[in-house]
Parts: structure tokens; C-alpha cells; sequence
């Protein structure tokens, strides 16, 4: 009886592999979902943020700070479900660079709030600097891809 249990679970074991192998998407499957997921918190990103280049231009940092806060806040959702995706089996490595670039820009948005809520406008010029370098960085990786809203666009932020 056990042995007959035992083979049941292999037998379905073996069979399963090639179903899971199955439901990775392909890339262009896989760029439509995360556009999707994007879209959204592209055009919220830019809604928040509008005129929050003038503010720092004229020292209204707090107002700036709420700003960036709810642009982070907005990104780091959005890349919390990114990353919940299935990820082509070609692409994971390629992709696991992005995600690690797109997580160093989070970063930097936080930081960047952080300096902008204490009042330092050259800090924060320095964290502004690495965040535009960083997802350009980003964008490098997954040109292949053709991004539209997951790709990193400055313009976004005000």
C-alpha cells in the first residue's frame, strides 16, 4: 500500500514539472503584466509630484519632502507587485539586476525625502544625482524589453 502511494507521488511529481515549467511567460506576456501593474503608478507618481522641482528651487522643502514621501510610497507598492510576477525563464538574471537597480532607487527616494524633511538641499542634490544615474543604469538592463511606464523617466518626479 505505501509502495503504491509512493509511486502515485512520484508519477505526479514527474508530471507536474513540465505544467510548472509551463506557466513562466514569455517576454512579451511578461512586459504587458508589468505594464499593467506600472501604468498606474506612473501616472500617480507624476500627479503627486507635480511642482516639486519649484518647491526645492524655492526652499519650500517640506512641502517637496511630502512630495517625494508619497512618490516613494507609491513606488515601493508598485515594485512590491512587480516582483511578484513570474519572470521569463531567459530573462531572470537579466531581470534580477533591474529589480536590484530598481531597489537601490527606492532607497534613494527614501533618502532623498529624508534630506529634504531635515532641510539639506546639497544631500539631497548628491542622492538626486545617483537616483537619475541608477535608473538609467536600470533602464540599460531591460532595453530589450521596450518599457514604456516601467522604465525609469525623471520627468515623473515634478
Amino acid at each position: 500500500m505505501l509502495r503504491t502511494i509512493g509511486i502515485t507521488l512520484l508519477l505526479a511529481a514527474v508530471l507536474a514539472a513540465p505544467a510548472g515549467a509551463a506557466e513562466a511567460p514569455t517576454r512579451d506576456e511578461y512586459v504587458s503584466r508589468l505594464e499593467a501593474i506600472c501604468k498606474p503608478g506612473a501616472q500617480e507618481t507624476e500627479r503627486v509630484s507635480r511642482g516639486a522641482k519649484a518647491d526645492i528651487r524655492a526652499e519650500r522643502f517640506a512641502i517637496a519632502a511630502k512630495k517625494f514621501a508619497k512618490g516613494t510610497s507609491i513606488f515601493s507598492s508598485t515594485l512590491k507587485r512587480m516582483k511578484a510576477v513570474p519572470q521569463p525563464e531567459d530573462d531572470v538574471a537579466r531581470l534580477g539586476t533591474w529589480f536590484t537597480y530598481l531597489n537601490r532607487q527606492a532607497s534613494y527616494l527614501g533618502q532623498m525625502t529624508a534630506q529634504l524633511r531635515q532641510k539639506h538641499a546639497i544631500k539631497f542634490q548628491r542622492l538626486l544625482s545617483r537616483f537619475i544615474h541608477n535608473g538609467n543604469l536600470a533602464n540599460n538592463v531591460v532595453l530589450a524589453f521596450s518599457f514604456d511606464y516601467c522604465s525609469f523617466k525623471f520627468s515623473r518626479y515634478g
